[in-house]
């Protein structure tokens, strides 16, 4: 080997051992933004926690990658941190951030459907149905829904419980029948039977029409539209 092609090769060592060494000094200032954000949301100083966590999450993807625990807790922050400050819009774009990470790392959708019905939620009550509707679809592909499977509920309203039948403590059920569309939607929702009759029909449809179902799936994994189904809304009094 030359003279020159050994000063090339130390040079190039020399290189990688400093890229090593700044490595390790960005996955110590990791740990340490992580810790920060910690302490901030114990003292619910959530400005705080928001921009540690959008500084951490910037550096983890960039040395840790995507599917690294730290940068998946930093991704949650953000949604947390969004979340705390009651910005809904920034909430939604976080969590629909944090839930394509998550399931990219590979996490089961039992673990992201609690995470994914809270961004239906935000959806739904701020006119986002898109949004609603896309995130009811990966529900459904997550537990497989397929003919002989009851829709599974995503987003209800409370039902409103008849003021008079209400001082007077009168109980009931309203079997409904309905429809869903393709993003999991009620469609050509009716009464199929109520006990008492009428007495609590209004209320119950009222309310069910804005719910949001798993939609059926085809057998190539495609969302469609289904008919069919019953539920039954039931109006019970608290024990006194």
């Amino acid at each position: 080997m030359t003279t020159k092609m050994r000063l090339l090769c130390a040079v190039l060592i020399g290189a990688v051992a400093l890229a090593g060494c700044g490595n390790d000094s960005k996955k110590r200032e990791i740990k340490t933004i992580k810790e920060q954000v910690q302490r901030a949301y114990g003292t619910k100083d959530f400005a705080k926690v928001l921009s540690l966590s959008q500084k951490g999450f910037t550096l983890a993807h960039e040395i840790v990658g995507d599917k690294s625990p730290d940068t998946l807790f930093f991704v949650q922050a953000i949604s947390e941190g969004q979340l705390s400050q009651r910005n809904v819009r920034g909430a939604i774009a976080a969590l629909k951030q944090e839930l394509d990470l998550r399931a990219a790392a590979g996490q089961t959708e039992s673990k992201l459907q609690p995470r994914r019905t809270l961004l239906i939620k935000l959806a739904e009550e701020n006119g986002d149905t898109l949004t609603a509707g896309a995130q009811a679809v990966l529900v459904a592909k997550g537990i497989e829904m397929a003919d002989g499977k009851d829709p599974q509920r995503v987003y209800y309203t409370e039902t409103e419980y008849p003021r008079d039948q209400h001082a007077q403590r009168v109980e009931g059920d309203v079997e409904i029948s309905y429809g869903l569309d393709a993003t999991g939607a009620v469609t050509d929702a009716h009464i199929s039977k109520s006990m008492p009759p009428i007495v609590f029909d209004q209320a119950a449809l009222e309310s069910f029409r804005k719910w949001r179902f798993t939609p059926m799936l085809d057998r190539t994994g495609r969302p469609v539209s289904s008919s069919g189904f019953k539920f039954t809304v039931a109006f019970r009094m608290p024990p006194r």
